[in-house]
């Protein structure tokens, strides 16, 4: 029992060091979103930090900043989906700063 308390807590420390934010008008935004566009660039978080990169270098449909929620501490971008452990027969998306439910079928629930 003892490992698997130690495993957990390691894996903990591990999420959070690989999963960053960046703040951004008093606000924490999520990992890739964008707080600026110019023609040829984009101000994005990387690694926790706003830096600018060339458009040419960021996937087409990136989330911009301002619609992000934050979910057990953990800030996520407008659009992400969530499957809470606790509650598996429901998912959780955020859109615009809200957490919302969205429900899943019968087999789906069942499948899992």
């Amino acid at each position: 029992m003892g490992s698997f308390v130690l495993g957990l807590v390691l894996l903990g420390t591990f999420l959070s060091c690989v999963s960053s934010s960046c703040k951004f008008k008093g606000k924490e935004i999520c990992e890739g979103a964008v707080t600026k566009e110019l023609k040829t660039l984009v101000k994005i978080c990387g690694d926790g930090n706003l830096k600018f990169k060339p458009k040419s270098e960021v996937k087409p449909g990136y989330p911009l900043a301002g619609g992000e929620c934050v979910w057990y501490g953990e800030v996520l971008c407008d659009g992400a989906t969530v499957e809470d452990l606790n509650r598996w027969w429901f998912l959780l998306k955020c859109s615009k700063n809200r957490m919302s439910v969205v429900g899943r079928s019968w087999l789906e629930v069942v499948k899992d």
